[in-house]
């Protein structure tokens, strides 16, 4: 058990504060902004929102709950703002009371103590002190891995990693792209950090601490906990520092509170990897760091490609470890001034619509000190002859952005008549109790483009060039993090930041064995088996067998223009040809000549040609064009629900390809359709596969869309869908019982048993949600069970699908190093130490980097071994009918993923429900 008089952290402080002066701080803690003051980019404050009023969360809620009696006044005090401005919470709820709703919860359950009653309690100091009996004697319990504000809270571990190993596959040595990280000493002497008079505004706390910095050889601060690797000479210590923007005196007391371990505070490890990246002198753009010395130029497309790193440190089930990935960033060399240019040439008058469709919610960055800024308008009333208010010696002064920018960077502007861009901000000002928004002008001409245009990417020559230099091999990405650590041991502040903590990086990456599973069996019609193949790739087979369960097409039309009138004949001819040999009648087609390409005459044709019987509709379209594809499918997919296919008449003009072409598309139709294309072994026959997923709007504007997928057939071929809107942003699914419902009624139509055993893999959760799966969704689905029927119990597995990572995975050869073979699994030392995982590179990858998935066990009562867990995604991951080979994530994921986008980025409403049961999406 736990010393009751330490680990209390926020909950102890309050109620300690409370018995001496009735006043009370409760600042959260946060994680470590950087000590230097914001970028010098102009900032004109603007409208003041409006914030809700702080709300008292973690264990301070608890004790002020604890403390206030029903029915009664308050006898707590009354707090002041908080650091932090939280949501409103509702009276009666504890919504965000923290580890204080979980003591409250232990007090509730623990009778061995009992709270006074009412009439016992006369004063505050009383209340103060039963509330504090109860805590110094309630056993603490907290969980590990909590992000965000929490993790500089984070206990010690003292359970066993969980270790879930398997055994069959071929064993083959592999290294990743994890680090061991070794300490010589193993404490962190943690002080509290008080400013009298009381210092709201984060950034000023960091710059009167730092007036002392000869005092620390290394810290770790985030405005109220100061961590540092060796102990200050008292355990109270008074400092004197001066506020900058007025020149008055704070005092700074700094109070011992306790030893920590090192191993505990991966927050500090984390901290001090982003200063090294300074000390190597990388740019930093998010959570990356980019080398912009090693820039590479590609000239004719005028773009630059900047390489860089991706660090995280964390506890692994083999102990603590650096996880470093190199990526890159794709910049142009483009000014944004340069782009306007260009847009006024092009057209005239109109060109600030234009320019604001390229640039609004695009990022840019400014080019004297290399900041990413978000665009949100542009603001052609500002020049950068226009002035800005800004406090010089203790008075309001204007500046114009020419003078400011010659003063603080040495800049010239050259044009005078340039508009100005708009990204806003919401900062904390001194001395102010709620958030300023802010409005940052930026000079379009010192403001540089970022990323790639759909115009861009749609170019095969300039993203080929690109690929050059991002899709690196994996000897080329080993030796990145060879040179990595060749850098950090030659800079000499780096190198003392790391041993001023008693730290060391290993000399090289870690060494592991994995396993190989041997390759699948398929399964075509007529009985026809063929072997598995080591790649994992059987493009030239699947349209040399007929497909597992063929559905004939007796009634379908196909509309096209008078311009794509060959292109038409041609396309029936082959695919009448190309039918026989896989299985498939096909009758003619109704052919419809439309009279223009304009996306009405479409839909006239749409729905005139909707009869009874009318099985599919093939609509050949002259171009790619987003608003008549999207219209195609709104009618026949919601209006009048058909299963449709839209062609761009180009792909079929190439007469090399067009076969095989037609053959791909046969064989998507097919699946539209309710047909099967091939299978493999299953080892449950009365189970359920579902696959979940999300899409989110990249605007944000609009709501984003949850795909459900649930396999209804003993050989998890045939697929139910529903796809059902949520709140802009969400991930987490709230209509899940309504889609289960759903699909249990789906299978119980089609094999008359409900499945006993159901299987969910969910794409598109972070590790910050994970519990919020085991406590929200997994109950959504274990209600429906008795919804069902009363004594209906399956067994259920929740996996959770992470596709989104920066593991890497390193076969070892005589050479050096490649992509291991599909099928690799891992799932010890750099799996997760708390959670039950593993990692599967399921697909060839013949140009760069593969990169494994990470499977995460949310919840399993089904008794599967770690083995058969692993196969049966493997297996899952051949069944996905757009590709002939394995894909990245198992099929139900990919379909879902498919559905999710098709439904956000073109349908905008939920497809129709008898189409329920087909890939029409696909």
């Amino acid at each position: 058990m736990a010393d009751p008089g330490k680990g209390r952290g926020r909950g102890l402080a309050l109620l300690l504060a409370l018995q001496k002066s009735q006043k009370a701080e409760n600042p959260p803690p946060g994680s470590e902004p950087s000590p230097e003051p914001s970028p010098p980019t102009t900032a004109v404050p603007s409208v003041v929102s409006t914030a809700n009023p702080p709300v008292i969360g973690g264990r301070g809620k608890f004790a002020m709950m604890m403390m206030q009696k029903p029915g009664g006044p308050s006898a707590g005090p009354t707090f002041g703002p908080a650091s932090d401005v939280s949501p409103s919470v509702p009276p009666g709820t504890m919504k965000g009371a923290g580890r204080g709703l979980k003591l409250l919860q232990n007090l509730k359950q623990t009778k061995a103590v009992q709270s006074p009653a009412p009439s016992e309690v006369t004063s505050a100091s009383q209340q103060v002190s039963a509330v504090t009996q109860q805590l110094s004697e309630t056993t603490l319990t907290t969980q590990t891995g909590m992000t965000g504000k929490n993790k500089f809270f984070r206990e010690v571990k003292s359970s066993a990693p969980v270790v879930k190993k398997g055994t069959f596959g071929t064993p083959c040595e592999v290294t990743a792209n994890f680090i061991y990280l070794n300490f010589e000493e193993n404490n962190v002497f943690e002080y509290e950090v008080k400013y009298e008079p009381e210092q709201d505004y984060k950034n000023l706390r960091f710059k009167l601490l730092n007036e002392h910095r000869e005092l620390f050889k290394e810290k770790t601060f985030d405005g109220t906990t100061l961590y540092l690797p060796h102990g200050l000479p008292a355990p109270v210590t008074e400092l004197v520092s001066t506020n900058p923007f007025d020149n008055s005196k704070v005092k700074v007391t700094i109070i011992f509170r306790r030893n920590r371990k090192l191993s505990e505070m991966i927050h500090i490890y984390n901290v001090l990897f982003k200063q090294i990246m300074k000390d190597l002198q990388l740019v930093r753009f998010g959570r990356q760091h980019f080398n912009e010395h090693a820039a590479i130029q590609i000239p004719q497309h005028k773009l630059e490609v900047w390489p860089g790193y991706v660090t995280a440190v964390d506890e692994y089930e083999g102990g603590l470890m650096l996880t470093l990935d190199s990526t890159h960033r794709v910049l142009r060399t483009q000014s944004v001034l340069s782009l306007i240019q260009e847009e006024v040439q092009r057209n005239g008058a109109d060109w600030k619509k234009s320019v604001s469709e390229i640039l609004i919610g695009c990022s840019v960055m400014t080019t004297y000190n290399k900041k990413l800024f978000r665009v949100d308008s542009i603001d052609d009333s500002l020049t950068p002859r226009s002035t800005f208010v800004k406090t010089q010696d203790g008075q309001e002064v204007k500046v114009s952005f020419v003078d400011y920018y010659k003063k603080n960077y040495g800049i010239d502007i050259m044009d005078m008549d340039q508009p100005m861009l708009i990204s806003r901000d919401t900062k904390r000002m001194p001395g102010s109790e709620k958030p300023t928004d802010f409005m940052i002008c930026l000079v379009p001409e010192l403001c540089q483009m970022t990323g790639l245009t759909d115009n861009q990417r749609s170019n095969f020559r300039l993203m080929k060039d690109v690929a050059t230099y991002t899709r690196i091999t994996p000897n080329q990405r080993h030796a990145a993090f060879k040179q990595y650590i060749k850098n950090v041991l030659a800079n000499d502040t780096a190198k003392s930041r790391l041993a001023g903590w008693g730290l060391s990086l290993a000399p090289d990456t870690v060494n592991l064995t994995a396993r190989t599973l041997p390759p699948e069996q398929l399964m075509f019609g007529n009985n026809v088996k063929l072997p598995g193949k080591p790649n994992a790739d059987w493009n030239g087979d699947v349209t040399k067998y007929p497909v597992m369960q063929a559905v004939d097409i007796m009634r379908w039309v196909i509309l096209y223009t008078k311009k794509d009138q060959q292109v038409a004949n041609d396309f029936l001819d082959t695919i009448m040809r190309c039918s026989r040999p896989m299985g498939v009648n096909i009758t003619k087609p109704d052919m419809i000549l439309l009279p223009t390409d304009r996306t009405d005459s479409y839909v006239t044709a749409l729905k005139k040609v909707f009869t009874t019987g009318l099985q599919l509709v093939v609509a050949i379209c002259p171009t790619a064009r987003d608003d008549r594809y999207s219209a195609i499918k709104k009618i026949c997919c919601a209006d009048n629900p058909v299963p449709s296919q839209v062609i761009n008449a180009r792909t079929l003009m190439n007469q090399q390809k067009v076969r095989s072409i037609t053959q791909k598309i046969l064989l998507q139709i097919n699946c539209k359709l309710g047909g099967t294309l091939w299978a493999v072994s299953m080892p449950y026959k009365t189970a359920m596969i579902i696959g979940i997923d999300s899409y989110h709007d990249a605007s944000r504007k609009k709501s984003s869309v949850c795909a459900f997928i649930a396999s209804y057939n003993r050989s998890m071929t045939q697929w139910y869908s529903r796809a059902v809107f949520q709140e802009r942003g969400q991930e987490i699914v709230d209509g899940l019982k309504s889609c289960l419902l759903d699909s249990l009624k789906q299978y119980l139509r089609v094999n008359g048993v409900l499945p006993d055993r159901i299987i969910i893999y969910r794409d598109g959760v972070g590790d910050g949600q994970l519990k919020i799966i085991q406590s929200y969704e997994i109950p959504q689905m274990q209600v429906c069970f008795t919804a069902m029927e009363t004594s209906y119990k399956p067994s259920l597995t929740y996996i959770v699908v992470q596709k989104r990572i920066n593991t890497r995975i390193f076969a070892k050869t005589h050479g050096g190093f490649e992509n291991p073979p599909p099928g690799t699994v891992l799932d010890h030392s750099v799996t997760r130490r708390d959670w039950y995982d593993f990692l599967i590179a399921s697909q060839k990858v013949n140009q760069g980097t593969v990169t494994p998935t990470h499977y995460v066990v949310v919840h399993d009562d089904s008794e599967m071994t770690p083995d058969q867990c692993q196969r049966l995604t493997y297996k899952m991951c051949h069944l996905y009918y757009n590709w002939p080979g394995t894909v990245r994530v198992p099929a139900p994921c990919q379909y879902a993923h498919k559905l999710a986008f098709l439904v956000g980025q073109s349908m905008h409403q939920e497809p129709s429900e008898m189409l329920a049961d087909k890939l029409f999406f696909l």
